[in-house]
């Protein structure tokens, strides 16, 4: 994760809060859920793969990070839908 004993600094923006957003942005803009989840589940699979051929560590961590993010994706996807739904209905 970076440096030892703690968190790295960018670790939450890249790898919780731009999951969040880009779901969100994506059902904003009605694109399929599912290439928002491919993009992160592929960006996990990335660090994974990058992190053992350089580092050897933190694969676990890494393949965990990989089911994560989509998830967090698909709640950012989901709150903008259910919100957008419901603001669609008010208005007719």
């Amino acid at each position: 994760m970076g440096r030892r004993g703690g968190i790295d600094p960018l670790f939450i923006a890249l790898a919780v809060a731009a999951p969040l957003i880009t779901g969100g942005i994506a059902a904003a803009r009605r694109i399929p859920l599912g290439l928002v989840s491919v993009l992160w589940f592929s960006a996990g699979i990335n660090m994974l793969w990058t992190d053992w051929v350089v580092n050897r560590e933190d694969v676990l961590f890494h393949l965990a990070l990989s089911v994560l993010m989509p998830v967090l994706a698909s709640t950012g996807y989901g709150l903008v839908a259910l919100v957008t739904r419901r603001r669609a209905r008010v208005v007719t």
